[in-house]
């Protein structure tokens, strides 16, 4: 009877010094949840005692699950990394505390007692995640008992290989479903309003295709746990789909984002105001940016990389790469200070030191411009900020000068009306200035008699400014040839004015009253010209019918 009882003694206290080393720090809490739950090594009862749970049904499902769920979201433990100390404390909280991922952080273990276990917390998470695992509720393994389906190929069954294969079936047909139903759908909801043309321009078709892909990569991911893959295999799986679907995702709002700026673009152009044909560019380029910089962040959580010893070992160097970055740093802030002080608008026309041109695109960095002979010049923002700029396309009025002559036999009565019937003109044209203009004889020129001519146009571009240009310089010559005006030009004459036999050379001077009716006439005529005058600027007729 004693030798019995001294057996059961030793019997408990061996029990008691297991379950202390299970116990005894967080590795050996996890060693013996997680080696008792392999193939190889299958001990439910023994895993079960790293939990906190007096129902050993309830302790051995829980820790089932909870390898499930290990292994279903590819998170792999080196028992290398765990501490081994008993009194191991969480460097950030203070506590005895050990999370066994940093992306799930309600699964951790905890000290209790001077006993390491899996948290309460923990324990009643798992139901939740493991719900959220496996959706559809069950194990694709319950349905291949055959032994053929046991086998295995590169450490993979045979019920693992076929359910892969099957699984990309489902995510190639899902794919042409949702690219096929999406695209429909978004036609008639939006072709309406948009128009056929729209889709063309933003690349529609192959918006929907990666959206496609994208949808049918998460349903694979959701998918993939239930096929039981080996931890490490699956995690490969599983992190590659996410960051295919990152750049999947990135790529889908890139086209979003140029779909919804194409709009706005349409939308400004309607505007007279053209500083949102400025801005758009460059807001569409930063937003552009901004989505990249996020996705990196993502695939670099995916890859487990700690973006904040990251940005940490940036914000270090930062003062060498501002340093090497100057340049950049100071086209940007020139851009700020463009948009901010609004020196010129796209299609102004600038000029400044020896560039002269209209303005087509302000950026980031740069800013470019259209010369007039037709070449693009990319200027940088921070020399635009510091020089001088000339902005022909703020002027109200365009001016014009030049200097009309006429020839040294011209009457002055002529000329006198000559000048008055220029006035008139410059009065009835309907795009010159009425106010300000001058037009006065204004010198003796070594060939001419050269009369001023000062006005202005009021005209918003260039073409505008020439075509007024066109109709006073055509109305003027009409007014000379009518009135016997003979334009100079610099040339070298040997002039016989008499020569006998021969009727003198020099004109004839007409009268005024011959003078005074054909000016009456041909400014008459040049009236009715100005008033048929085609608003749209694409059918001038010729003056009098020529």
């Amino acid at each position: 009877m004693r030798f019995k009882l001294s057996l059961l003694f030793l019997f408990l206290i061996s029990l008691i010094n297991a379950q202390s080393e299970v116990n005894y720090s967080p590795k050996t809490v996890l060693y013996n949840h997680l080696s008792n739950l392999q193939i190889e090594n299958y001990k439910p009862e023994q895993a079960a005692e790293s939990f906190p749970i007096t129902d050993p049904s309830k302790a051995k499902k829980a820790a089932k699950q909870l390898k499930q769920i290990l292994d279903g979201n590819g998170i792999y433990i080196s028992m290398e990394d765990v501490p081994e100390s008993p009194n191991y404390k969480d460097s950030i909280e203070n506590k005895s505390v050990y999370y066994i991922d940093n992306s799930y952080r309600n699964l951790y273990l905890e000290k209790v007692n001077g006993k390491w276990f899996y948290s309460r917390e923990t324990v009643n998470a798992i139901p939740q995640l493991y719900k959220k695992l496996y959706p559809l509720g069950f194990h694709l393994d319950a349905y291949f008992t055959n032994p053929f389906w046991k086998t295995r190929f590169l450490t993979i069954q045979t019920w693992q290989w076929f359910s892969l294969l099957v699984l990309i079936v489902i995510s190639v047909v899902l794919y042409f479903i949702f690219s096929v139903s999406v695209k429909k759908v978004s036609q008639i909801l939006f072709s309406k309003w948009l128009g056929k043309e729209f889709f063309k321009e933003v690349n529609f078709q192959k918006g929907v295709k990666v959206f496609s892909w994208y949808i049918a990569f998460k349903i694979a991911i959701l998918l993939l746990p239930s096929i039981q893959l080996p931890v490490q295999l699956n995690l490969v799986f599983i992190r590659g789909l996410e960051i295919l679907s990152i750049f999947l995702l990135v790529f889908v709002l890139i086209r979003l984002v140029s779909a919804i700026f194409s709009l706005l673009e349409k939308a400004a152009e309607k505007t007279e105001n053209t500083m949102d044909d400025q801005l758009l560019p460059v807001i569409r380029k930063i937003v552009k940016v901004l989505i990249w910089v996020v996705g990196a962040i993502f695939i670099l959580a995916q890859l487990k990389i700690n973006i904040t010893a990251l940005l940490a070992g940036l914000s270090i160097g930062g003062l060498a790469m501002a340093l090497a970055a100057q340049d950049t740093v100071k086209n940007f802030f020139g851009s700020v200070m463009i948009f901010l002080d609004r020196p010129f608008q796209i299609g102004d026309w600038i000029h400044f030191d020896e560039v002269d041109g209209v303005v087509e695109e302000v950026g980031i960095r740069s800013t470019r411009i259209r010369t007039f002979a037709n070449s693009l010049v990319y200027v940088p923002n921070a020399h635009l900020a510091n020089v001088t700029v000339d902005n022909m396309g703020l002027r109200q009025f365009r001016r014009y000068k030049t200097e009309i002559g006429i020839t040294y036999d011209t009457p002055p009565e002529i000329i006198d009306l000559f000048v008055e019937g220029i006035k008139e003109i410059i009065l009835m044209h309907p795009t010159t200035r009425k106010d300000y203009f001058e037009v006065s004889l204004n010198s003796f020129g070594s060939n001419s008699l050269n009369i001023l001519m000062y006005m202005f146009f009021e005209a918003t571009n260039w073409s505008d400014e020439l075509k007024g240009r066109h109709e006073v310089m055509f109305a003027i010559i009409k007014l000379a040839n009518q009135c016997g005006v003979r334009f100079a030009f610099p040339t070298q004459t040997i002039h016989i004015e008499d020569f006998p036999g021969q009727k003198s050379l020099t004109p004839e001077a007409v009268t005024s009253v011959d003078y005074q009716n054909k000016a009456k006439a041909s400014l008459k005529e040049i009236k009715q010209y100005f008033k048929e005058l085609d608003p749209n600027q694409k059918n001038i007729k010729p003056l009098g019918g020529e």
